[in-house]
């Protein structure tokens, strides 16, 4: 059989009548279900006998029952078709509303057969289920079913059908009695009417669809591209029938204007509506969300306030919308002021601590906090980094999502849409037509020239947060509530979002509002420091280049394209023969040494240099991900190895002990992949890498790792610069009070916090801080520092989880769990612990200020890192292969190391498998306090990423639930009645430490009490079977407290 279809295309707005009149869904009978994969509801179409007219391109009928439709009466009823199709067209014009248009390519092909129905006369034939090349893609390429019966559905109880896409590909299909498979978020409202993007289907004969000669698919002599004047009408349509849809809550939506409106409707919010929980929403102008901190950042235009549907503020209308731009400024904001300070009033946010600073900003506090849908979201799936994530939109229009709500009378709402969707606009080209790049208005003009949709927009907003938060508090409302593995009877994960999260995410906005006090001068001072030294090591470099290549003296050393051609010109490519680096090329550089052609008057700006090999075979042992020799930081760090003190190669230069770990030097780069990914910092315990034997003489191999040293001094100094010292000082991440405020979120799927603008926990390792950049972190005049941290927390929590007896024998025992390990591996460590050189660990006794003699972790702390790495690498069920890579030793040797842990360890071992057989069983692993991580794609994984899921359910449990206690440590801090009184509050938390501030007269007193809660978290309990060791310094700077 062969057959042409054209294309057409399907909204997902509402589909036509006549859409349904030409396909109808198809029960499976049981020997059907029992021939197909059951992991959700496949879709199949069934198309009447006048219309179906063949099969799909690529797809062979199967025969059943010695019957199969004629190739010619599929020819003949090709022209039905495109009749019927181009009615279709002209029937749906009305209700196209997406200007996007995606036409499915080839992927990943499964192939099953439907036998024939129970009660019907259908033919067999074969379907082919299309998994598209993308996250979150449930799209399907079906062939159909024949039947001569069209009272067929009725007889097995299917009466409503209904099938979103059409032709060749669908989506997803519901119908009664039928679990209905996951929709694209941005495909389905949340109350389950379709919406969003319309998808392009092309069906042609075997041979794919005919094109002329500019390549467009063409059906007989016309062609299916669409012009530009076509497309932008279909945009303009898609746009309007959106503003149609959100001007439906116009007439909702109470515009409070006045003092003399807002002082009625607070009234109505504290007196007969107080008892109901109320979603409250910002838009803000005049700050850049990416870049600066909301704190003394930004100025509120309008805000929402949403109370459900039994509010009547006054003819009808349920939801507020308050005008601060023109409806009166901060006179008007501030008549809500009791209604936002009250504690009795419940409230709900999308992101609090963004609509709780520009708030503040104000003057008033903001009380009476309740729920941050986003955190809720996060609680009941923390993998949705690969759903669309966790923005308002994407939550409210996925189904799954919604499912909990409750709020029907608003069933002819739709859910978020997006500001760019509703204003965005063409940038216009000189030419007068409108570009590719969409460009957006200021929120303030918006907001005065498209008003009436700007109020429903905004509005709208404050409704989608509070039926998020009705169906995330159902939700989780329906999952049990485990702690160490044991059920609670009679809780919930909403009992634990109310015990736990809901006071952390208003503990995480004190602590963005304290924010941290930074010397500025004293960063201006390193930064002069920090490039002079940066200027010395290129000169450095760029003086061993150019004895190779005269042109290297002007090259750019942050270059990975020059830095490659110089090192490694005349290279093959470990992916192809038959392609190599050229042995020279000419590259285009700023003329700074204002150089003048021959032949020209004027000095250009920039001038052509030619860099040639060194004509060295230097040895390669990390690719990019196309084949070539790696230039990263790590790659180079081999070549250089580790540059002992003897050895100083710069008359006045930085010791290149400070970049002793490879991963002090950044990548220049983005090409890491594969094996650069698993590169240890401890690359070579040799004190000259492998260029020191590609060259005919030590002398001039050392000079090369010398310079190369030089190039990673460079790229390291670089990164401290760019990362840490240069963000510091700028003004969009500090407030009035010139404190550094960062954002803190619970976005990990460990559920670890994390920080942003600026990531204050990413500060470099102590060993690495050349310029002791946590020393700019101070206290105010007067105050001082406390910094607290566990020790070995994630080791001691596998100890607990485990029940690992060795394990939990070491911690009782005391000693640094890490120094332990490293004597064992060690035999000269061993030695001194036993000659009494050195020390375990030292409890130190009141007067005494130092350790008699000293400690094992500060005498060999390179062989302690080590020991380090090993017990985390096998407690996380690291691979004795990646091990391997690590340590540059042969697999059998670093398996015989995996053997020798474990041998003490068994439990340990034992645990790690159940955590992969509960993955397996059940998609997800659980933490301590329950909290769950799933893992949605492990049936459709590849080896690979198998191994990667197994990995991450031995994780997750360990580091998660050493964010638990992390957790319910800063809870008891802050909970802490004395500490109060002192006047001490929490500053930031980085993973297992916490810094606080506070009158330095207190500062012993309050360290203890710091102590005290950290060893007993849990309600002033420790439910762990091993004690929580916790390290406390004062200082009046962090890196004096560390």
């Amino acid at each position: 059989m062969a057959m042409g279809f054209s294309s057409f295309q399907t909204s997902h707005l509402r589909p036509c009548p006549s859409y349904f009149s030409l396909f109808r869904a198809c029960p499976r009978s049981s020997s059907s279900r029992s021939l197909c994969t059951p992991a959700i509801s496949r879709p199949v179409l069934d198309c009447k006998p006048e219309v179906y007219v063949g099969r799909l391109r690529g797809i062979q009928a199967a025969k059943s029952y010695n019957t199969m439709i004629s190739e010619g009466k599929s020819n003949d009823s090709r022209y039905a078709w495109r009749d019927a199709v181009e009615c279709l067209r002209q029937e749906k014009k009305e209700v196209e509303n997406s200007n996007r248009s995606n036409t499915y390519s080839e992927g990943n092909i499964k192939t099953n057969t439907f036998e024939k129905a129970d009660g019907s006369n259908y033919e067999k034939v074969e379907v082919t289920l299309y998994e598209a090349h993308g996250e979150g893609s449930n799209v399907d390429r079906v062939n159909g079913y024949v039947h001569d019966s069209p009272d067929a559905l009725a007889s097995v109880g299917i009466d409503n059908p209904i099938v979103e896409k059409v032709n060749g590909y669908a989506h997803d299909c519901s119908r009664q009695g039928v679990a209905m498979p996951h929709r694209s978020a941005k495909e389905i409202q949340s109350n389950g009417s379709l919406l969003g993007k319309t998808s392009k289907v092309t069906k042609g004969t075997d041979s794919g669809p005919s094109k002329d000669e500019a390549g467009n698919v063409i059906n007989g002599d016309k062609s299916n591209k669409k012009s530009p004047e076509s497309k932008a009408a279909t945009s303009v349509n898609s746009k309007e029938d959106l503003r149609k849809m959100l001007n439906r809550i116009y007439h909702k939506v109470l515009i409070v204007n006045s003092v003399s409106i807002a002082k009625k409707v607070v009234g109505m919010l504290k007196g007969e509506y107080r008892h109901l929980v109320h979603a409250c929403d910002t838009e803000v102008a005049e700050i850049d969300v990416k870049k600066e901190t909301p704190v003394d950042h930004g100025q509120i235009i309008c805000f929402s306030i949403y109370s459900g549907p039994d509010v009547d503020f006054g003819n009808g209308k349920s939801c507020i919308w308050v005008d601060v731009l023109d409806g009166g400024g901060k006179e008007l904001l501030l008549e809500f002021a009791p209604f936002f300070e009250d504690p009795s009033i419940k409230k709900v946010w999308h992101n609090y601590s963004f609509d709780n600073h520009v708030i503040e900003n104000y003057g008033f506090k903001v009380s009476g906090f309740h729920a941050d849908t986003m955190h809720m979201a996060r609680l009941w799936d923390s993998s949705r980094r690969l759903k669309g994530g966790y923005s308002l939109e994407a939550l409210t229009h996925d189904p799954k999502v919604m499912s909990g709500a409750q709020l029907c009378h608003e069933n002819d709402l739709i859910g978020k849409i997006s500001m760019k969707t509703i204003f965005g606009r063409k940038k216009v080209k000189k030419d007068g037509t409108d570009g590719k790049i969409t460009i957006l208005d200021p929120v303030e003009v918006l907001q005065r020239e498209e008003r009436k949709p700007w109020i429903c927009y905004s509005a709208l907003d404050a409704i989608s947060t509070l039926k998020l938060y009705e169906s995330m508090k159902n939700q989780l409302s329906n999952r049990q509530w485990e702690i160490d593995g044991n059920p609670a009877p009679g809780k919930s994960m909403f009992d634990f979002y109310e015990k736990y999260w809901q006071p952390f995410g208003e503990l995480l906005v004190k602590m963005e509002t304290e924010g941290m006090l930074v010397d500025r001068g004293y960063l201006a001072e390193i930064e002069k420091l920090a490039k002079a030294e940066q200027e010395v090591a290129v000169n450095r470099f760029r003086k061993w280049a150019s004895s190779f290549c005269p042109d290297a003296k002007y090259m750019n050393v942050g270059s990975d394209v020059q830095l490659r051609q110089l090192l490694f010109g005349g290279t093959m490519n470990s992916k192809d023969s038959d392609q190599a680096l050229p042995n020279e090329r000419t590259f285009r550089v700023p003329n700074t040494d204002k150089v003048i052609e021959e032949g020209k008057s004027t000095t250009p700006k920039f001038r052509n240099i030619t860099l040639h090999t060194i004509g060295v075979n230097l040895p390669t042992e990390v690719y990019t991900a196309t084949g070539w020799p790696s230039v990263s930081g790590g790659a180079l760090k081999i070549l250089a190895g580790k540059i002992s003190s003897e050895y100083d190669f710069m008359d006045h230069g930085p010791d290149l002990q400070s970049v002793d770990d490879g991963d002090a030097c950044e990548t220049m780069s983005n090409e890491y992949l594969g094996n650069e990914e698993i590169m240890s910092e401890y690359v070579d315990t040799s004190d000259y890498g492998t260029a020191l034997q590609a060259f005919e003489s030590e002398e001039k191999g050392k000079e090369a790792c010398h310079a190369i040293a030089a190039l990673c001094q460079v790229c390291s100094i670089d990164s401290l610069i760019s990362n840490f010292i240069l963000p510091l000082q700028g003004s969009n991440i500090a407030g009035r009070n010139r404190r550094i405020h960062c954002s803190l979120n619970i976005n990990t799927e460990t559920g670890r916090l994390s920080a942003r603008r600026p990531n204050l926990q990413n500060q470099p390792a102590l060993e690495k801080d050349r310029y002791k950049i946590r020393q700019a972190f101070v206290a105010a005049p007067g105050n001082s520092l406390i910094v607290a941290d566990y020790g070995q927390l994630e080791l001691r929590i596998l100890a607990h989880l485990s029940n690992c007896k060795s394990m939990l024998d070491a911690f009782k025992a005391g000693g640094d769990f890490h120094s332990r390990t490293a004597m064992n591996m060690y035999q000269h460590i061993h030695e001194a612990v036993k000659k009494k050189e050195v020390l375990l660990e030292w409890d130190p006794q009141p007067g005494e200020d130092k350790p008699p003699v000293p400690l094992l972790k500060d005498t060999f702390a390179s062989e302690r890192r080590k020991a380090k790495m090993l017990n985390f690498s096998i407690a996380y069920g690291k691979t004795p292969v990646g091990l391997s890579r690590d340590w540059k030793v042969s697999v059998q040797d670093a398996e015989k190391t995996v053997k020798l842990w474990y041998k003490e360890r068994q439990e340990v071992s034992k645990w790690q498998e159940e955590r992969k057989k509960e993955a397996k069983e059940h998609r997800c692993v659980r933490t301590l306090l329950g909290r769950a991580r799933w893992f949605p794609s492990l049936t459709r994984a590849s080896r690979a990423q198998r191994g990667h899921i197994e990995r991450a359910a031995i994780n997750t449990p360990v580091q998660g639930s050493a964010a638990d206690v992390a957790m319910c440590a800063m809870l008891e801090i802050s909970n802490n009645a004395r500490l109060k009184e002192l006047g001490w509050r929490l500053l930031l938390q980085v993973h297992d430490e916490v810094i606080l501030e506070g009158p330095s007269e207190s500062a012993e007193v309050a360290k203890a009490i710091v102590v005290d809660c950290m060893s007993k978290p849990f309600n002033g309990k420790n439910i762990l079977n091993v004690d929580l060791a916790v390290d406390a310094k004062c200082a009046q700077n962090w890196y004096a407290a560390k």
